[in-house]
């Protein structure tokens, strides 16, 4: 009978040094992918405001149509200005595995604040994208970026 690796290692190793390449392969392939993902979609949001002038994308139909009713617009207005530069910020910071908790843990806010919106105008369920990035941003926050990310080269004696 075959058994598997013990997987306990993540909550006492976050750079993955008890553990096989293949795992951190997939498990730094599977961040790369996710900081992508988020990175992306700041650089079109950052892009809009660069071009049609700050708060461009807030004041457009894409924040707007998903904005909350019930959200009062002085918590409004600032996420609306920070989420393009929080996007882009933070999806590169997960890319590269530097400062893991921070990038990770503000990366699963943005996407549940993403999910609440998404949902209160009626287009998240019954299948969203989101699904998996929330727990996936969960995920890396409390397991840690890896062995191959800047943290573990960081952490290195």
């Amino acid at each position: 009978m075959t058994s598997f690796p013990s997987t306990s290692h993540t909550l006492t190793d976050p750079y993955g040094r008890s553990s096989t390449a293949p795992v951190e392969l997939a498990k730094g392939l599977t961040r790369i992918a996710l900081g992508w993902f988020l990175f992306h979609q700041g650089w079109g949001k950052v892009v809009e405001d660069w071009t049609g002038g700050p708060g461009t994308f807030y004041r457009g139909d894409f924040f707007q149509g998903r904005n909350p009713a019930w959200l009062p617009d002085i918590i409004a207005a600032p996420y609306g200005y920070a989420l393009p530069w929080a996007e882009l910020v933070f999806g590169a910071l997960l890319m590269v595995g530097l400062f893991n908790r921070l990038s990770a843990g503000v990366s699963t806010l943005i996407f549940l604040s993403i999910a609440v919106a998404w949902l209160n105008a009626g287009s998240l369920l019954p299948r969203h994208m989101l699904m998996i990035y929330v727990p996936l941003g969960l995920y890396f926050f409390l397991s840690g970026p890896g062995r191959y990310s800047l943290d573990a080269v960081r952490s290195r004696p």
